[in-house]
């Protein structure tokens, strides 16, 4: 029993046109074949035509429905189209971002690892150098050297990002660039 319902249900819900057209033309039918039998039988007066005719008005009725049924389940979905494309726009965000995170974070490790020899290689430099003009040199690749070390802790500093459940869908929250408190 419950099959047969879930089959009628289903059946409704995917084919109101077919349904609608079901019960437009059944009852059309029953309805003139009504009027041709009292017309036969000559048990016919004025009033049938007028009780017959109501039968267009019911079919026009009846299509009315059928053309705001499927209207509805057209823009159902047009919506349900819409929301895919916009869970696919989110998870495509999503994987853009976390692609982009790795990058950084390989870049990071990429460029601070000769960035760490440059820095140990200025700072003995420093201590050697003697003549003014080569420890002006010096402070400009340290001081070069330091800017590139501080944007990589800015851009390594957004590790996390999180996805949330919104009234409009999901969203994805970035944590601010954190920057370093320097102690004087």
């Amino acid at each position: 029993m419950k099959k047969a319902y879930a089959a009628v249900r289903d059946f409704i819900l995917r084919y109101p046109a077919i349904l609608a057209a079901y019960f437009i033309y059944g009852y059309y039918f029953i309805s003139t074949m009504d009027f041709y039998i009292k017309f036969k039988h000559k048990h016919f007066g004025a009033t049938d035509a007028l009780l017959h005719f109501d039968t267009l008005f019911w079919m026009w009725l009846l299509a009315y429905a059928m053309v705001r049924v499927i209207e509805l389940r057209e823009m159902l979905h047009i919506k349900e189209k819409q929301m895919i494309e916009k869970q696919h726009e989110i998870e495509l965000k999503e994987t853009q971002i976390e692609t982009l995170h790795e990058v950084i974070m390989t870049l990071k490790h990429e460029i601070n690892n000769p960035l760490a020899i440059i820095l140990g290689y200025t700072r003995l430099l420093r201590k050697n150098i003697t003549d003014g003009e080569a420890l002006k040199k010096v402070d400009e690749i340290e001081n070069a050297s330091q800017r590139i070390n501080h944007a990589l802790k800015e851009f390594s500093a957004t590790q996390i990002y999180e996805v949330s459940d919104s009234p409009v869908g999901h969203l994805v929250e970035l944590s601010p660039f954190k920057t370093e408190k320097k102690d004087k």
